[in-house]
């Protein structure tokens, strides 16, 4: 039997390879070529890298050495008398009242403090009897961006200064500019920009460029170093460079649950002027069940501690002490803190 042929087609327009989905084929050696030559690759596959490793944000640059800070009494000591009285108004803002007894050559002072925080916004701002005034704002304008202002009005012109800051927190970096006493005319001021950037899960590196302008015909430069190496969360060490002139170096772990130790190494070397000094400092942090004592020691002869003593929820009783073997000087403070 047989059968009829199908008619053939004629005049019809045969689709072409890439209207069917089909990509043509490109030259590997030129594909290669231009991704030799595209920054634009570089960057994402560095991005690509970065997203497969999931680092966690490093933290401020000036954050650091946070853990010394709370270890050790540079930011806890005081002398004489002292009292501070702080009353909460509503879950957003409360007041505070500080009085500090006036030392033999010293006089009297009295602060008024005021502090409103939300989940985007804080607000502190305090006057002292002689009509100084320090003021702090940080408004977060997203999740990753903050902007932050400080102004400081004080009877001496010396002494005022005003700062813009702007912060911005990525997944594995923050990057943050600073301003201090900008002027829009001549240029002067202090300018600081830093990044600070998560190597590793347990590694951070950064750096601080700082610009200054005192005067419109001066300007100075410095560049600041950063590494911060945290093997476990019970221990960090943290190396640290002012310019090319200093560093500083710190080691802080935590020896138990209620039991902080660190030490601190600073190095100044300035030719120029004829400096070359170092210090040491060791410090430690021991939480009882009604109490906290900090006790540190340098290499200069000082001794210092610190006992807070929770005698009640919301009230605690300070002693601090320093002893300066080679100066032959003593300090001795007690204190109060009430909240309400």
């Amino acid at each position: 039997m047989a059968y009829a042929q199908a008619p053939k087609a004629s005049g019809i327009a045969v689709p072409a390879a890439a209207d069917l989905g089909f990509k043509p084929k490109v030259d590997l050696e030129e594909e290669l070529h231009f991704k030799f030559w595209n920054p634009l690759h570089y960057y994402r596959a560095l991005n690509q890298h970065r997203m497969r490793l999931n680092l966690p944000n490093p933290g401020q640059f000036e954050l650091l050495n946070k853990e010394i800070k709370t270890t050790l009494l540079t930011n806890f000591m005081f002398d004489g008398g002292r009292a501070d009285l702080a009353k909460i108004l509503s879950p957003n803002f409360q007041v505070m009242h500080t009085f500090q007894l006036g030392l033999p050559g010293q006089p009297s002072a009295f602060e008024f403090a005021g502090v409103y925080a939300d989940e985007n916004t804080l607000m502190h701002g305090k006057m002292d009897t002689d009509f100084n005034l320090q003021a702090r704002l940080n408004h977060a304008l997203s999740k990753q961006l903050q902007v932050k202002s400080q102004a400081q009005l004080m009877t001496s012109d010396a002494q005022s200064m005003f700062q813009v800051e702007g912060e911005y927190t990525g997944s594995d970096y923050t990057l943050n500019t600073k301003a201090i006493n900008p002027s829009l005319t001549d240029g002067t001021g202090i300018y600081l920009a830093s990044y600070l950037q998560s190597i590793s899960h347990k590694l951070s590196l950064g750096a601080e460029l700082l610009y200054q302008s005192p005067m419109p015909a001066i300007q100075e430069t410095s560049l600041s170093l950063a590494m911060r190496y945290q093997p476990s969360e019970d221990r960090a060490w943290v190396a640290q460079t002012q310019g090319a002139n200093a560093l500083t170096t710190s080691y802080w772990r935590k020896v138990s649950d209620k039991c902080e130790a660190g030490a601190e190494l600073q190095v100044v070397n300035l030719p120029s002027q004829g400096r070359r000094e170092a210090s040491c400092s060791v410090g430690v942090k021991y939480e009882f069940a009604a109490s906290n004592i900090r006790a540190m020691a340098d290499n200069y002869g000082k001794v210092s501690m610190l006992l807070e003593e929770k005698i009640a929820p919301g009230f605690s009783f300070l002693v601090s002490g320093e002893l300066d073997h080679l100066k032959g000087e003593n300090k001795f403070g007690i204190g109060l803190n009430l909240e309400s």
